[in-house]
């Protein structure tokens, strides 16, 4: 399995990728947030990245830049979504998609990144719920709504609400 930076594997194949990850429940919704996020000005800068067998996508993740009201300094970016196979999950393809992302946000001094997910999951890559930056609207489950600081310290004493790209800033993404 190769992890990589994407800019060759076709938007409907990341597309089809989200939705049988995420099966008939929310595939169409969750693959029509992915087109928009990559066609929206907003989310930029934005990291897509895929893991592949050959030819054979296997997984894509998707950061897109966010600002936190009142601390225009931070560089910081959202994790969303994050599809792996069904036929392929629990094998490490996603945290090897998250470690890439990662390290690339890291070479391009982004100073933190957030995740709504499941905190056992997420947890695993170092994201916690322990920081003060609301979500745009109210959550169901608050310990989902997590942060990572890729610079140590980058959230200390940071209180305000993100604020997303256009295409995810909708109380339905929330």
């Amino acid at each position: 399995m190769q992890v990589q930076t994407d800019s060759d594997t076709p938007l409907t194949d990341i597309l089809a990728l989200h939705q049988l990850a995420f099966g008939a429940s929310e595939g169409a919704a969750v693959a029509t947030l992915v087109n928009a996020l990559m066609d929206d000005e907003t989310a930029e800068p934005r990291l897509s990245c895929v893991a592949l067998e050959g030819s054979a996508l296997l997984g894509h993740i998707l950061f897109t830049a966010t600002h936190i009201r009142g601390h225009d300094t931070l560089n910081t970016a959202i994790l969303a979504p994050l599809a792996v196979d069904p036929a392929r999950q629990r094998q490490g393809i996603g945290r090897a998609l998250i470690a890439h992302g990662l390290t690339q946000l890291r070479s391009q001094s982004c100073d933190a990144v957030f995740v709504l997910g499941d905190p056992a999951y997420y947890s695993r890559a170092g994201f916690h719920a322990d920081h003060t930056v609301a979500a745009p609207y109210s959550l169901a489950y608050p310990h989902a709504w997590q942060a990572l600081e890729l610079r140590p310290g980058a959230l200390a004493g940071v209180a305000g609400t993100l604020e997303c790209a256009r295409a995810v800033q909708s109380p339905e993404h929330w």
